[in-house]
Protein backbone atom coordinates (compact mmCIF):
# COMPACT_ATOMS: atom_id res chain seq x y z
CA UNK A 1 0.00 0.00 0.00
CA UNK A 2 2.69 2.28 0.59
CA UNK A 3 4.54 1.10 -2.63
CA UNK A 4 1.38 2.15 -4.22
CA UNK A 5 0.83 5.50 -2.63
CA UNK A 6 4.58 6.45 -3.59
CA UNK A 7 3.54 5.28 -7.07
CA UNK A 8 1.04 7.70 -6.91
CA UNK A 9 2.43 10.86 -5.35
CA UNK A 10 5.87 10.63 -7.85
CA UNK A 11 3.19 10.14 -11.16
CA UNK A 12 1.06 13.06 -10.02
CA UNK A 13 4.59 15.27 -9.72
CA UNK A 14 5.78 14.06 -13.15
CA UNK A 15 1.98 14.94 -14.29
CA UNK A 16 2.34 18.87 -12.48
CA UNK A 17 5.89 19.22 -13.76
CA UNK A 18 4.95 18.15 -17.09
CA UNK A 19 2.06 20.87 -17.24
CA UNK A 20 4.18 23.28 -15.89
CA UNK A 21 6.81 22.85 -18.47
CA UNK A 22 3.72 23.37 -21.27
CA UNK A 23 3.15 26.30 -19.68
CA UNK A 24 6.48 27.58 -20.26
CA UNK A 25 6.90 30.03 -23.25
CA UNK A 26 8.72 28.57 -25.99
CA UNK A 27 11.90 30.45 -27.42
CA UNK A 28 11.42 30.94 -31.20
CA UNK A 29 14.55 30.46 -33.46
CA UNK A 30 16.46 33.14 -34.28
CA UNK A 31 14.82 34.67 -37.61
CA UNK A 32 17.47 34.61 -40.68
CA UNK A 33 17.98 37.59 -42.56
CA UNK A 34 16.59 37.78 -45.46
CA UNK A 35 18.63 36.71 -49.08
CA UNK A 36 19.29 39.91 -50.97
CA UNK A 37 17.72 40.39 -54.42
CA UNK A 38 19.08 40.85 -57.13
CA UNK A 39 16.49 41.54 -59.44
CA UNK A 40 15.63 44.82 -61.04
CA UNK A 41 17.45 47.73 -63.16
CA UNK A 42 20.96 48.84 -61.98
CA UNK A 43 23.39 51.44 -62.66
CA UNK A 44 26.88 52.75 -62.19
CA UNK A 45 30.55 53.78 -62.78
CA UNK A 46 33.50 51.49 -63.47
CA UNK A 47 37.51 51.99 -64.28
CA UNK A 48 40.24 49.77 -64.69
CA UNK A 49 42.63 48.80 -67.48
CA UNK A 50 43.00 47.87 -70.78
CA UNK A 51 45.93 45.88 -73.25
CA UNK A 52 45.80 44.45 -76.31
CA UNK A 53 47.30 41.31 -77.14
CA UNK A 54 47.74 42.62 -80.67
CA UNK A 55 50.88 42.70 -83.19
CA UNK A 56 52.15 44.54 -85.87
CA UNK A 57 54.91 42.58 -88.03
CA UNK A 58 56.44 44.91 -90.69
CA UNK A 59 59.03 42.78 -92.67
CA UNK A 60 58.32 39.80 -90.53
CA UNK A 61 59.59 41.72 -87.28
CA UNK A 62 57.05 42.71 -85.17
CA UNK A 63 57.41 46.08 -83.90
CA UNK A 64 54.28 46.74 -81.46
CA UNK A 65 53.84 45.05 -78.63
CA UNK A 66 49.88 46.40 -77.99
CA UNK A 67 48.54 48.74 -76.06
CA UNK A 68 47.88 49.11 -72.34
CA UNK A 69 45.35 52.01 -71.41
CA UNK A 70 43.46 53.58 -68.86
CA UNK A 71 39.86 53.30 -69.15
CA UNK A 72 36.85 54.75 -66.76
CA UNK A 73 32.95 54.90 -68.13
CA UNK A 74 29.92 53.35 -66.53
CA UNK A 75 27.56 50.51 -67.25
CA UNK A 76 23.79 49.64 -66.48
CA UNK A 77 21.48 46.53 -66.81
CA UNK A 78 18.38 44.51 -65.80
CA UNK A 79 18.25 41.21 -63.82
CA UNK A 80 16.14 38.83 -63.65
CA UNK A 81 16.71 36.14 -60.47
CA UNK A 82 14.64 32.86 -59.64
CA UNK A 83 15.94 31.36 -56.61
CA UNK A 84 20.40 30.99 -57.26
CA UNK A 85 20.03 31.47 -60.45
CA UNK A 86 20.22 35.12 -62.34
CA UNK A 87 19.86 36.15 -66.15
CA UNK A 88 20.15 39.55 -67.35
CA UNK A 89 21.30 41.99 -69.77
CA UNK A 90 23.88 44.22 -69.37
CA UNK A 91 25.26 47.52 -71.46
CA UNK A 92 28.80 49.66 -70.52
CA UNK A 93 30.62 52.54 -72.30
CA UNK A 94 34.10 53.08 -71.56
CA UNK A 95 36.92 55.64 -72.95
CA UNK A 96 40.03 55.04 -73.36
CA UNK A 97 43.00 57.55 -71.76
CA UNK A 98 46.01 56.08 -73.14
CA UNK A 99 47.92 59.33 -75.65
CA UNK A 100 49.23 57.17 -77.49
CA UNK A 101 51.34 53.61 -77.69
CA UNK A 102 54.68 54.76 -79.84
CA UNK A 103 56.60 51.82 -81.82
CA UNK A 104 60.06 51.40 -80.67
CA UNK A 105 61.21 54.11 -83.12
CA UNK A 106 58.24 56.70 -83.13
CA UNK A 107 58.26 57.88 -86.41
CA UNK A 108 57.03 54.85 -87.35
CA UNK A 109 53.99 54.93 -86.24
CA UNK A 110 51.26 55.21 -83.53
CA UNK A 111 47.54 52.74 -82.69
CA UNK A 112 45.48 54.45 -80.15
CA UNK A 113 42.04 53.37 -78.76
CA UNK A 114 39.70 55.86 -77.83
CA UNK A 115 36.25 53.89 -76.40
CA UNK A 116 34.72 50.42 -76.28
CA UNK A 117 31.39 49.62 -75.74
CA UNK A 118 30.09 45.95 -75.07
CA UNK A 119 26.01 44.91 -74.86
CA UNK A 120 26.02 40.99 -73.55
CA UNK A 121 23.90 38.85 -71.27
CA UNK A 122 24.83 37.49 -67.87
CA UNK A 123 24.08 34.47 -66.74
CA UNK A 124 24.56 33.97 -62.74
CA UNK A 125 24.58 32.05 -59.80
CA UNK A 126 23.84 33.58 -56.49
CA UNK A 127 24.51 32.92 -53.14
CA UNK A 128 22.54 35.49 -50.85
CA UNK A 129 24.67 38.82 -51.32
CA UNK A 130 27.67 37.20 -53.62
CA UNK A 131 26.98 36.96 -57.39
CA UNK A 132 29.35 34.93 -59.93
CA UNK A 133 28.24 35.56 -63.13
CA UNK A 134 29.30 34.57 -66.80
CA UNK A 135 28.88 37.04 -70.00
CA UNK A 136 28.39 36.80 -73.83
CA UNK A 137 27.75 39.24 -76.49
CA UNK A 138 28.99 41.51 -78.67
CA UNK A 139 31.65 44.60 -78.36
CA UNK A 140 32.94 47.82 -80.42
CA UNK A 141 36.11 49.71 -80.27
CA UNK A 142 37.26 53.05 -82.13
CA UNK A 143 40.74 53.43 -83.49
CA UNK A 144 43.18 55.48 -84.86
CA UNK A 145 46.56 54.44 -86.02
CA UNK A 146 49.25 56.00 -88.22
CA UNK A 147 52.33 54.81 -90.49
CA UNK A 148 55.15 56.12 -91.48
CA UNK A 149 58.10 54.00 -92.83
CA UNK A 150 59.93 53.37 -96.27
CA UNK A 151 57.23 52.49 -98.79
CA UNK A 152 54.30 53.07 -96.00
CA UNK A 153 52.49 56.33 -95.23
CA UNK A 154 48.54 55.95 -93.93
CA UNK A 155 46.85 57.26 -91.26
CA UNK A 156 42.96 56.44 -90.76
CA UNK A 157 40.74 55.45 -88.13
CA UNK A 158 38.24 52.56 -87.81
CA UNK A 159 35.18 51.45 -85.41
CA UNK A 160 34.97 47.36 -85.43
CA UNK A 161 33.14 44.88 -83.94
CA UNK A 162 33.48 41.88 -82.57
CA UNK A 163 32.69 39.15 -79.90
CA UNK A 164 32.61 39.52 -75.90
CA UNK A 165 33.51 36.88 -73.25
CA UNK A 166 33.66 37.87 -69.67
CA UNK A 167 33.52 36.57 -66.41
CA UNK A 168 32.78 38.62 -62.74
CA UNK A 169 31.81 38.46 -59.10
CA UNK A 170 29.63 41.16 -57.83
CA UNK A 171 28.77 41.76 -54.24
CA UNK A 172 25.33 42.84 -52.29
CA UNK A 173 27.13 45.68 -50.25
CA UNK A 174 24.39 48.02 -49.25
CA UNK A 175 20.56 47.19 -50.09
CA UNK A 176 20.88 49.34 -52.89
CA UNK A 177 24.57 48.93 -53.59
CA UNK A 178 26.73 46.67 -55.08
CA UNK A 179 30.23 46.62 -56.03
CA UNK A 180 31.87 43.81 -58.54
CA UNK A 181 35.21 42.77 -60.39
CA UNK A 182 35.34 41.66 -63.79
CA UNK A 183 37.17 40.50 -66.92
CA UNK A 184 36.63 40.68 -70.10
CA UNK A 185 37.46 39.30 -73.77
CA UNK A 186 36.89 41.42 -77.02
CA UNK A 187 37.69 39.26 -80.44
CA UNK A 188 37.84 42.34 -82.97
CA UNK A 189 40.08 40.43 -85.46
CA UNK A 190 42.73 42.35 -88.00
CA UNK A 191 42.59 46.00 -89.29
CA UNK A 192 43.69 45.98 -92.67
CA UNK A 193 45.51 49.11 -93.52
CA UNK A 194 44.57 50.31 -97.58
CA UNK A 195 48.40 50.30 -98.28
CA UNK A 196 50.87 48.36 -100.35
CA UNK A 197 51.73 46.33 -99.29
CA UNK A 198 48.81 45.98 -96.74
CA UNK A 199 49.46 46.09 -93.38
CA UNK A 200 47.49 44.16 -90.62
CA UNK A 201 46.86 45.15 -86.97
CA UNK A 202 45.53 42.10 -84.41
CA UNK A 203 43.91 44.69 -81.53
CA UNK A 204 41.76 42.04 -79.43
CA UNK A 205 41.35 43.48 -75.98
CA UNK A 206 41.20 42.45 -72.81
CA UNK A 207 40.01 44.37 -69.33
CA UNK A 208 39.74 44.36 -65.79
CA UNK A 209 37.23 46.70 -64.29
CA UNK A 210 36.39 48.09 -60.64
CA UNK A 211 32.51 48.91 -60.81
CA UNK A 212 29.52 49.84 -58.40
CA UNK A 213 25.82 49.46 -59.53
CA UNK A 214 22.85 51.16 -57.82
CA UNK A 215 20.16 48.95 -57.58
CA UNK A 216 16.78 50.62 -58.29
CA UNK A 217 15.14 47.69 -56.15
CA UNK A 218 16.64 47.29 -52.51
CA UNK A 219 18.75 44.56 -52.61
CA UNK A 220 17.47 43.84 -48.41
CA UNK A 221 14.66 45.79 -46.73
CA UNK A 222 16.57 48.66 -44.02
CA UNK A 223 17.48 46.30 -40.33
CA UNK A 224 17.73 48.80 -37.10
CA UNK A 225 21.47 47.85 -35.89
CA UNK A 226 21.70 46.81 -32.38
CA UNK A 227 22.21 49.25 -29.74
CA UNK A 228 26.47 49.23 -29.09
CA UNK A 229 27.55 49.73 -25.38
CA UNK A 230 29.10 53.25 -24.96
CA UNK A 231 32.83 53.38 -24.21
CA UNK A 232 33.15 54.91 -20.78
CA UNK A 233 36.30 57.29 -21.43
CA UNK A 234 36.73 58.49 -25.09
CA UNK A 235 40.29 57.50 -25.03
CA UNK A 236 39.56 53.79 -25.34
CA UNK A 237 36.86 54.55 -27.85
CA UNK A 238 39.25 56.41 -29.61
CA UNK A 239 41.78 53.79 -29.59
CA UNK A 240 39.66 51.23 -30.61
CA UNK A 241 38.88 52.58 -33.57
CA UNK A 242 42.62 53.81 -33.80
CA UNK A 243 43.69 49.87 -33.55
CA UNK A 244 41.28 49.14 -36.35
CA UNK A 245 42.28 52.01 -38.28
CA UNK A 246 46.11 50.40 -38.29
CA UNK A 247 44.57 46.35 -39.12
CA UNK A 248 44.46 46.15 -42.47
CA UNK A 249 42.05 43.43 -42.64
CA UNK A 250 39.64 44.89 -40.17
CA UNK A 251 36.05 44.65 -39.99
CA UNK A 252 35.82 48.10 -41.25
CA UNK A 253 35.13 50.45 -43.91
CA UNK A 254 37.82 53.04 -44.61
CA UNK A 255 39.19 55.25 -47.59
CA UNK A 256 42.49 56.23 -46.83
CA UNK A 257 44.56 58.95 -49.08
CA UNK A 258 47.75 58.59 -48.75
CA UNK A 259 50.59 61.34 -50.09
CA UNK A 260 53.78 60.16 -51.25
CA UNK A 261 56.54 62.36 -51.88
CA UNK A 262 59.96 61.06 -52.87
CA UNK A 263 62.84 64.13 -53.16
CA UNK A 264 65.83 63.44 -55.44
CA UNK A 265 64.54 61.30 -57.82
CA UNK A 266 66.37 60.31 -60.74
CA UNK A 267 69.19 62.00 -63.28
CA UNK A 268 67.79 65.91 -62.45
CA UNK A 269 67.00 65.12 -58.72
CA UNK A 270 63.67 65.67 -59.21
CA UNK A 271 60.47 65.32 -56.91
CA UNK A 272 58.22 62.67 -57.81
CA UNK A 273 54.41 62.34 -55.83
CA UNK A 274 52.49 59.78 -55.61
CA UNK A 275 48.92 60.03 -54.42
CA UNK A 276 47.78 56.31 -53.13
CA UNK A 277 43.92 56.33 -52.94
CA UNK A 278 43.22 53.05 -51.08
CA UNK A 279 39.51 52.21 -50.20
CA UNK A 280 39.13 48.93 -47.67
CA UNK A 281 35.79 47.20 -48.13
CA UNK A 282 35.18 44.01 -45.65
CA UNK A 283 33.09 41.47 -47.22
CA UNK A 284 31.56 39.01 -45.40
CA UNK A 285 31.38 35.11 -46.73
CA UNK A 286 30.05 33.55 -44.09
CA UNK A 287 29.89 33.47 -40.26
CA UNK A 288 33.54 32.02 -40.35
CA UNK A 289 35.04 33.64 -42.63
CA UNK A 290 35.40 37.51 -44.42
CA UNK A 291 37.61 38.63 -47.44
CA UNK A 292 38.92 42.01 -47.12
CA UNK A 293 38.92 44.15 -50.49
CA UNK A 294 42.17 46.75 -50.77
CA UNK A 295 42.07 48.40 -54.05
CA UNK A 296 45.16 51.00 -54.57
CA UNK A 297 44.66 53.51 -57.29
CA UNK A 298 48.09 55.49 -57.78
CA UNK A 299 47.80 59.26 -59.05
CA UNK A 300 51.34 59.69 -60.30
CA UNK A 301 53.56 62.33 -61.29
CA UNK A 302 56.68 61.15 -62.11
CA UNK A 303 60.21 62.58 -63.31
CA UNK A 304 61.11 61.67 -66.83
CA UNK A 305 64.13 59.98 -67.14
CA UNK A 306 65.71 61.22 -70.11
CA UNK A 307 63.93 65.26 -69.97
CA UNK A 308 64.12 67.51 -66.68
CA UNK A 309 60.15 67.43 -66.63
CA UNK A 310 57.58 65.02 -64.97
CA UNK A 311 54.54 63.06 -66.51
CA UNK A 312 51.83 63.17 -64.69
CA UNK A 313 48.40 60.88 -64.54
CA UNK A 314 47.25 57.44 -63.28
CA UNK A 315 49.21 54.98 -62.63
CA UNK A 316 48.36 50.59 -62.88
CA UNK A 317 46.11 50.06 -60.26
CA UNK A 318 46.52 47.25 -57.75
CA UNK A 319 43.85 45.21 -55.91
CA UNK A 320 44.37 42.68 -53.08
CA UNK A 321 41.95 39.88 -51.24
CA UNK A 322 43.02 38.93 -47.86
CA UNK A 323 40.98 35.31 -46.87
CA UNK A 324 40.44 36.01 -43.00
CA UNK A 325 38.53 34.19 -40.47
CA UNK A 326 36.03 36.34 -38.33
CA UNK A 327 36.94 35.07 -35.21
CA UNK A 328 40.90 34.83 -35.11
CA UNK A 329 43.06 34.31 -31.84
CA UNK A 330 45.90 36.73 -30.45
CA UNK A 331 47.14 36.29 -34.12
CA UNK A 332 45.27 37.93 -36.56
CA UNK A 333 45.98 37.21 -39.64
CA UNK A 334 45.37 36.61 -43.80
CA UNK A 335 45.84 35.50 -46.74
CA UNK A 336 45.14 35.61 -50.74
CA UNK A 337 45.66 37.03 -54.00
CA UNK A 338 47.09 40.13 -55.31
CA UNK A 339 47.00 41.18 -58.78
CA UNK A 340 47.98 44.80 -60.73
CA UNK A 341 46.56 46.26 -64.06
CA UNK A 342 48.43 48.05 -66.68
CA UNK A 343 45.90 50.82 -66.05
CA UNK A 344 48.72 54.25 -66.95
CA UNK A 345 48.13 56.79 -68.60
CA UNK A 346 51.09 57.14 -69.78
CA UNK A 347 53.72 54.32 -70.02
CA UNK A 348 56.20 55.91 -68.22
CA UNK A 349 53.81 55.81 -65.41
CA UNK A 350 53.03 52.42 -65.18
CA UNK A 351 55.27 48.51 -66.16
CA UNK A 352 52.17 47.90 -69.84
CA UNK A 353 52.54 44.18 -67.73
CA UNK A 354 49.50 42.04 -66.21
CA UNK A 355 50.82 41.15 -63.19
CA UNK A 356 49.81 38.61 -60.25
CA UNK A 357 51.19 37.01 -57.17
CA UNK A 358 50.49 36.26 -53.53
CA UNK A 359 49.77 38.78 -50.37
CA UNK A 360 49.65 37.72 -46.88
CA UNK A 361 49.06 39.91 -43.77
CA UNK A 362 49.37 39.24 -39.88
CA UNK A 363 49.41 41.31 -36.62
CA UNK A 364 48.73 41.50 -32.98
CA UNK A 365 46.94 43.95 -30.82
CA UNK A 366 48.74 43.58 -27.61
CA UNK A 367 48.22 46.53 -25.11
CA UNK A 368 48.46 49.55 -26.39
CA UNK A 369 50.16 48.08 -29.63
CA UNK A 370 49.33 47.18 -33.29
CA UNK A 371 52.24 45.12 -34.35
CA UNK A 372 52.56 43.29 -37.72
CA UNK A 373 53.73 42.76 -41.25
CA UNK A 374 52.47 42.83 -45.10
CA UNK A 375 53.82 41.07 -47.84
CA UNK A 376 53.83 40.54 -50.92
CA UNK A 377 55.31 39.18 -54.54
CA UNK A 378 54.36 39.98 -58.08
CA UNK A 379 55.31 38.37 -61.34
CA UNK A 380 54.10 39.53 -64.56
CA UNK A 381 51.71 37.19 -66.72
CA UNK A 382 50.78 39.25 -69.72
CA UNK A 383 50.60 42.69 -71.03
CA UNK A 384 52.50 44.10 -73.81
CA UNK A 385 55.49 41.53 -74.19
CA UNK A 386 57.68 44.26 -75.38
CA UNK A 387 57.67 45.53 -72.42
CA UNK A 388 60.26 44.15 -69.37
CA UNK A 389 59.00 41.72 -67.29
CA UNK A 390 58.38 42.14 -63.42
CA UNK A 391 59.34 39.95 -60.55
CA UNK A 392 58.64 42.24 -57.74
CA UNK A 393 58.78 41.74 -54.03
CA UNK A 394 57.12 44.38 -50.74
CA UNK A 395 56.83 43.82 -47.27
CA UNK A 396 55.70 46.42 -45.29
CA UNK A 397 56.18 45.86 -41.36
CA UNK A 398 54.10 48.13 -38.99
CA UNK A 399 54.33 49.33 -35.36
CA UNK A 400 51.57 51.30 -33.74
CA UNK A 401 51.33 52.46 -29.97
CA UNK A 402 48.14 54.47 -29.33
CA UNK A 403 48.09 56.95 -26.81
CA UNK A 404 45.39 59.39 -24.76
CA UNK A 405 43.26 61.69 -26.78
CA UNK A 406 43.00 59.64 -29.85
CA UNK A 407 46.96 60.29 -30.32
CA UNK A 408 49.54 57.67 -31.67
CA UNK A 409 52.89 56.96 -32.78
CA UNK A 410 53.51 54.98 -36.48
CA UNK A 411 56.25 53.59 -38.16
CA UNK A 412 55.14 51.72 -41.54
CA UNK A 413 58.66 51.33 -43.87
CA UNK A 414 57.75 50.35 -47.81
CA UNK A 415 60.60 47.14 -48.42
CA UNK A 416 60.51 46.37 -52.21
CA UNK A 417 62.99 44.41 -53.58
CA UNK A 418 63.03 43.91 -58.02
CA UNK A 419 64.26 40.34 -58.63
CA UNK A 420 65.43 40.93 -62.26
CA UNK A 421 67.64 43.97 -61.23
CA UNK A 422 71.20 43.88 -61.17
CA UNK A 423 72.92 42.60 -57.88
CA UNK A 424 73.75 45.77 -55.68
CA UNK A 425 70.32 47.39 -57.36
CA UNK A 426 67.59 45.49 -56.17
CA UNK A 427 66.55 46.74 -52.86
CA UNK A 428 64.91 49.59 -51.54
CA UNK A 429 65.30 49.87 -47.79
CA UNK A 430 63.87 52.76 -45.55
CA UNK A 431 63.67 53.89 -42.00
CA UNK A 432 62.10 56.43 -40.17
CA UNK A 433 58.26 57.19 -38.50
CA UNK A 434 56.19 59.95 -37.50
CA UNK A 435 52.74 60.42 -35.02
CA UNK A 436 48.79 60.51 -35.89
CA UNK A 437 45.58 61.28 -34.58
CA UNK A 438 42.06 59.82 -34.81
CA UNK A 439 39.63 62.86 -34.65
CA UNK A 440 36.23 64.20 -36.45
CA UNK A 441 35.13 66.29 -38.98
CA UNK A 442 31.47 66.69 -38.39
CA UNK A 443 30.15 63.50 -37.66
CA UNK A 444 32.45 61.48 -39.62
CA UNK A 445 35.94 60.01 -37.80
CA UNK A 446 39.37 60.42 -39.29
CA UNK A 447 42.85 59.46 -38.97
CA UNK A 448 45.42 61.55 -40.24
CA UNK A 449 49.05 60.40 -39.99
CA UNK A 450 52.29 62.26 -40.79
CA UNK A 451 55.73 60.71 -41.26
CA UNK A 452 59.43 60.51 -42.59
CA UNK A 453 61.56 57.92 -44.08
CA UNK A 454 64.88 57.23 -45.26
CA UNK A 455 66.49 54.94 -47.70
CA UNK A 456 68.98 53.30 -46.11
CA UNK A 457 70.04 50.79 -48.93
CA UNK A 458 68.10 51.95 -52.17
CA UNK A 459 69.16 51.56 -56.56
CA UNK A 460 71.50 54.04 -57.96
CA UNK A 461 69.50 57.14 -58.74
CA UNK A 462 66.62 56.29 -56.60
CA UNK A 463 64.66 58.82 -54.14
CA UNK A 464 67.08 59.05 -50.91
CA UNK A 465 64.09 60.09 -48.64
CA UNK A 466 60.45 60.48 -48.41
CA UNK A 467 57.56 62.46 -46.91
CA UNK A 468 54.06 60.55 -46.08
CA UNK A 469 50.82 62.20 -45.20
CA UNK A 470 47.31 60.35 -44.54
CA UNK A 471 44.47 61.23 -44.08
CA UNK A 472 41.52 58.02 -43.60
CA UNK A 473 37.79 58.23 -43.59
CA UNK A 474 36.47 55.80 -41.39
CA UNK A 475 33.32 54.33 -41.51
CA UNK A 476 32.89 52.24 -38.36
CA UNK A 477 29.17 50.43 -38.32
CA UNK A 478 26.84 52.03 -36.10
Amino acid sequence: MKSFLASVGLLAVCVSLTARAADLPVKAPAALPPPYNWSGFYLGPNLGGAWTSGSLPISVNNLYGGITEFIGGGQAGYNFQAGHFLVGVEGDFDGATFGHSVLPTPTLGTVRQNWTGTIAGRFGLVEDKWLLYAKLGGGWVHSNATLNFPGVTWQGSNTSSGWLAGVGVEYGFKPNWTLKLEYDYIGLGNWTSPTVPPIQLNRDLQMVKFGANYKFERGIADTVAPTRAAHSPERSENEDLAQKSQNPIADLVSVPFQSNTNFNAGPFNRTQEVLNIQPVIPLRINADWNVISRTIIPVVSQPNPFFNNNTNGIGDITQQFFFTPTHPGALIWGVGPIFTVPSATDPILGTGRVLFGPTAVALVTPGHWVIGVLVNNQWSVGGNPLRPNVNAFLAQPFVNYNMAHGWYLTSSPVITADWLAAPGQQWTVPIGGGFGRIFKLGDQPVSANIAGYYNVIRPTGASNWQLRAQLSLLFPER
